[in-house]
């Protein structure tokens, strides 16, 4: 049990658990708020880290043994960075996808609906 808790991902396992750090933050839609913490916190990544070890190690076996890795991966301040600049790439794409969307069904939208001769574009 204690071996787990201080063993090193490897270079692949962190992205992989970037990725899935993300996309469980997205599917919470919890993105803004995850930004702003994670700016917060950064700078104190890489002693909250080894702390966080010392204090989780009586939990993992209810926490999982894979909580001691991603403790181990966040603990660098990059992958934090990583991981933020990916929540704010995702954000950005599902920014746009949304515009797209409200702009596909704006017509008839607000007050034009009420005026359609003003709504149609002349050309």
């Amino acid at each position: 049990m204690c071996a787990a808790l201080f063993d090193e991902p490897s270079p692949e396992e962190v992205d992989k658990m970037i990725e899935e750090v993300a996309d469980k933050i997205f599917e919470y839609d919890m993105d803004l708020v995850a930004i702003l913490m994670l700016e917060t916190l950064k700078p104190l990544a890489s002693v909250y880290g080894p702390m966080g070890r010392f204090m989780v190690a009586p939990f993992l076996p209810v926490v999982g043994e894979a909580s001691g890795r991603y403790l181990a991966a966040f603990q660098d301040k990059q992958n934090v960075e990583r991981l933020i600049r990916l929540l704010e790439d995702k954000s950005r794409e599902d920014a746009r996808k949304a515009a797209e969307a409200r702009k596909e069904n704006k017509q008839g939208a607000g007050w034009r609906r009420y005026v359609p001769w003003l709504s149609r574009k002349e050309g």
